[in-house]
């Protein structure tokens, strides 16, 4: 059975985007949560992406053929039994197409790392898409019944996404697991912001509702509790 997250993350990526700015921007933010550069001798760089989820692969690919209908892809799954999961590999082939690509996606010098997005970031449409892709890439969010808690983990993009969630107001905390980074959100209505900021409108409208009846549960707890109570000092007192 899908998780919430996984829910969220396929009913992401059939977001429409119609604005080439954001395309880009989104797509930066993908490749440099999950791609590699493969380097193929004379034909020059070409990039490797990888997700658990099919649905990310698809919008990866997606994405790209919106930008450059000539960029050749191939997808290829891998099975890890081990940890009962499969794995997605989006192939983007070595050619003279990917070299303006990457320098039209910001990446100097052909390298995924290291490098500034704030060119991608001008626009606020431009940075609900770079998040969004983030999100795409390494995200993950509880269940409406559980704690609130949103979380994206990133080696490399960890500092530059808390720095953009702290600018755009969001209660942001960091911290480090298994020598990655982790940006998180944990009060209910960062969360639901934050989803509906990227495109989640009704992810959020679901925690909404869940803390909605969690609030009339423990109200209704509170004066079952207090009848209760009231009943027994009066049996008491009889």
């Amino acid at each position: 059975m899908p998780s919430f997250a996984a829910d969220v993350k396929n009913a992401l990526s059939r977001t429409d985007v119609d604005r080439a700015c954001c395309q880009t921007a989104e797509l930066a933010a993908l490749l440099r949560m999950g791609a590699s550069v493969q380097t193929d001798g004379a034909r020059g760089a070409g990039l490797r992406f990888t997700a658990a989820s099919a649905a990310v692969a698809r919008r990866v690919i997606r994405l790209l053929r919106a930008m450059d209908g000539a960029i050749e892809t191939s997808v290829a799954m891998e099975r890890m039994p081990q940890l009962r999961r499969r794995t997605y590999i989006v192939n983007i082939a070595a050619g003279a197409a990917v070299t303006p690509l990457l320098a039209q996606l910001g990446f100097a010098g052909g390298s995924l790392r290291s490098t500034s997005d704030l060119a991608l970031l001008r626009k606020k449409c431009c940075r609900a898409a770079y998040l969004r892709g983030a999100f795409l890439g390494g995200g993950s969010v509880n269940r409406p019944e559980a704690a609130c808690h949103l979380e994206i983990t990133s080696e490399e993009m960890a500092r530059a996404l808390h720095t953009l969630l702290r600018r755009l107001h969001f209660p942001v905390g960091l911290t480090d697991r298994h020598e990655m980074y982790v940006v998180y959100l944990k009060e209910g209505d960062a969360v639901m912001d934050f989803l509906s900021l990227i495109g989640a409108e009704e992810a959020a409208e679901e925690i909404e509702v869940a803390r909605n009846l969690k609030e009339v549960r423990a109200q209704v707890n509170r004066l079952v509790n207090v009848e209760t109570a009231n009943l027994q000092r009066a049996v008491d007192a009889a």
